[in-house]
């Protein structure tokens, strides 16, 4: 575990981050709980000879800030039930852990009641231990949401915690079990036919698939940082393996998995499953962990391409089945960053009434905001209240009031909490195309080349360095990725570690591409006149050639300050060579020009490289909001990799080793970005 000191950090931010000092947390007596000797292995009644139940202790709310939905208590007390298992259609066991009011005597208020489910891959046992404000959004136990008449289901889904089976990165059988959680939730005697899903990063994965599953039984959803497109969005960025991020995420789901202690001291009736669950979860490093490992880095195709293995895992491939209203969080550096809006946009498509709340930042970042509040969305516990108070009690609880699209936008103010604009869409209803030209002298216009100029060229960069295995007793999965491009202190790697590395270390180098841009071929406007306001996605059109095989082209967008000293990184795009095939019909074009391509990313879509033929690269970047400020610079940077958002497999580094790629600007072949430019008088 020494390896992996984000693991232990990341751990204890999701178990506290919620709290926020609040003190509306319930204590949980666990002194109380019978330690009782496990007695089957088939928990065909649990309850019956369960441990007693942990209750919680009465406390004050939190203060809401001003302007925030609030309401008063229902309930003084809440009660978690002791474990249970749900049976899924295949006839395995998923673990559950159910929080209902609590009348004055600590047991059960009577119901029915309004329900919030939420389904987990990190083990509601240790991301749940304790119960916190807003912790409905994490599986855990939440006062703030209970004492106000919710029953809260936290799942552990299949394969994960203590539930059977081995887990296989929300796959179909899990998406089919948390179908079968639904099923349960409605024969339960608490529940009074009103159904929310909500979660944050996985457990907001998880929740668009329920609702997919069940339409006809969700009410509402609140998804805080949910994937869309797993290939294109997250796991094969640009056409690679997203190695930095994949080494991060299967070693978290591996670890926290296994992590049973708390459940079986909690429930020593059960305690004979939960250690077959656990082993299986063990047994799922041969199985499947290390398996799919090799596979991504030998260029199986099942995993290398845009597959089905892929499209079942995307949430948006069928979002139209959502029926729900639902409210979508994002961050402008999430690891979702490209997938938040574009959920949003299908949501309202399909006629859905969806609202989408972009913070500033990373992942973990994104947590951080939303639980303390920032300017313009008030702490997200409060939000939650209101959207399922609105559509699962009908309450009037001013939802109407929340704008359709409330994103931060970047260099909009000096400080963190204060650079909140709104509109009534996304892309923004105002934003129009602005095409600016590369050119040899390393200048940036919106000019086109009208002549030859000069043709630049960078060496192919070291390949990441790659450990995968198991722990020395096996228990463990060993998986890790060092980019050897200078990428490992970038905004990428902050980004795709989910923020932690950030937070690890202080660096200057996660928020100031200075040093990472020092080598790689910049290309800059003069000084901006006035502030240029861009939002939405962005695309690149770069010309290239290479002598190799196989060539990757990433493409970042900073703003540089006018004495060179500062480039804050804004957003980029990477882009391998032979997956650079584009479905119009499905790339977003706004005013005529092409902004956000779709890339194929399929085998049968492969382009061949020839060496030193030239061919136009359609970099898609990825969206963001943000301002390049008056007397500031635009920057394009171009270099041969990132390998923090994604590296080559071992048959590509062999056809890319080598090689020297030359980016073209000439009038047959004009390299350009364009961008989504927006008045600044649209800001609010």
């Amino acid at each position: 575990m020494a390896k992996y000191p984000w693991l232990i950090l990341f751990t204890a931010l999701m178990l506290t981050a919620c709290g926020g000092g609040s003190s509306s947390g319930s204590g949980d007596d666990s002194a109380s709980r019978s330690q009782q000797s496990a007695t089957s292995d088939t928990p065909d009644n649990p309850a019956e000879d369960a441990d007693d139940p942990i209750v919680g202790d009465e406390t004050d709310s939190p203060e809401p800030p001003a302007g925030a939905y609030m309401r008063p208590l229902d309930y003084r007390y809440m009660v978690t039930l002791p474990l249970q298992f749900l049976p899924t259609a295949d006839g395995r066991w998923v673990g559950v852990r159910v929080t209902l009011p609590a009348n004055e005597r600590r047991k059960p208020a009577d119901g029915p009641f309004p329900t919030i489910l939420v389904q987990t891959a990190y083990n509601m046992h240790l991301i749940g231990a304790v119960p916190m404000t807003g912790g409905a959004l994490l599986g855990a136990p939440d006062p703030f949401m209970v004492k106000r008449g919710y029953a809260v289901v936290a799942v552990d889904t299949l394969g994960t915690g203590v539930s059977q089976g081995g887990w296989e990165m929300l796959g179909d059988d899990e998406q089919k079990a948390y179908g079968d959680a639904v099923d349960w939730v409605k024969q339960q005697p608490w529940f009074n036919g009103k159904l929310g899903v909500a979660g944050a990063s996985y457990m907001a994965i998880s929740a668009l698939f329920t609702a997919q599953r069940r339409p006809d039984d969700v009410q509402a959803i609140f998804a805080s940082v949910p994937m869309g497109d797993a290939q294109r969005g997250t796991v094969g960025t640009g056409g690679m393996i997203n190695g930095v991020f994949m080494s991060h995420w299967l070693t978290l789901t591996q670890v926290t998995t296994q992590q049973n202690f708390l459940a079986v001291l909690q429930a020593m009736n059960h305690a004979n499953l939960i250690t077959a669950a656990t082993r299986e979860h063990n047994e799922q490093i041969d199985n499947y962990y290390l398996p799919i490992i090799e596979k991504a880095l030998n260029g199986d195709p099942e995993v290398t391409y845009d597959s089905p293995f892929w499209r079942t895992r995307s949430p948006i491939e069928n979002i139209d089945k959502i029926k729900a209203p639902t409210l979508i969080f994002g961050a402008l550096n999430d690891i979702f960053q490209r997938d938040e809006p574009l959920l949003y946009e299908k949501l309202k498509q399909n006629n859905v009434d969806a609202r989408l709340m972009i913070y500033n930042g990373d992942h973990v970042g994104h947590f951080v905001q939303g639980f303390l509040g920032v300017n313009k969305l008030g702490p997200m516990p409060f939000l939650l209240l209101q959207w399922f108070d609105h559509h699962l009690m009908g309450i009037d609880s001013g939802v109407e009031a929340i704008p359709p699209v409330t994103q931060y936008v970047k260099n909009n103010a000096d400080h963190l909490l204060n650079g909140f604009s709104t509109t009534t869409d996304w892309p923004h209803p105002e934003a129009a195309p602005e095409r600016w030209y590369l050119h040899g002298d390393m200048s940036l216009t919106q000019d086109a080349p009208i002549e030859e100029e000069a043709v630049n060229t960078m060496d192919v960069a070291p390949f990441a360095t790659i450990e995968y295995g198991k722990s020395e007793d096996g228990s463990l999965l060993i998986f890790n990725v060092e980019p050897n491009d200078g990428t490992k202190c970038s905004a990428s790697y902050h980004q795709w570690t989910l923020g932690i590395a950030g937070v690890a270390s202080f660096n200057k180098c996660y928020r100031d591409n200075r040093e990472l841009e020092a080598d790689a071929l910049n290309y800059e406007t003069a000084l901006m006149e006035e502030d240029y306001y861009i939002n939405g996605p962005l695309q690149a059109d770069i010309w290239i050639s290479t002598t190799a095989h196989e060539a990757v082209l990433s493409v970042r967008v900073d703003e540089v300050t006018a004495n060179g000293r500062t480039v804050q990184p804004l957003t980029n795009g990477l882009l391998l060579a032979s997956a650079r095939k584009v479905d119009e019909s499905r790339s977003r074009f706004m005013n005529g020009e092409m902004i956000q391509p779709y890339h194929y990313l399929t085998e049968d879509a492969v382009e061949p490289v020839v060496p030193g033929e030239v061919f136009k690269m359609q970099v898609e970047i990825f969206p963001t909001s943000a301002i390049i400020r008056k007397g500031h610079k635009l920057r394009v940077s171009i270099a041969p990799s990132n390998d923090a958002q994604g590296m080559l497999n071992l048959p590509r580094q062999e056809l890319a080793k080598d090689g020297v790629t030359s980016i073209h600007n000439s009038p047959d072949y004009p390299s350009s970005i364009v961008l989504p430019i927006v008045p600044l008088s649209a800001l609010n």
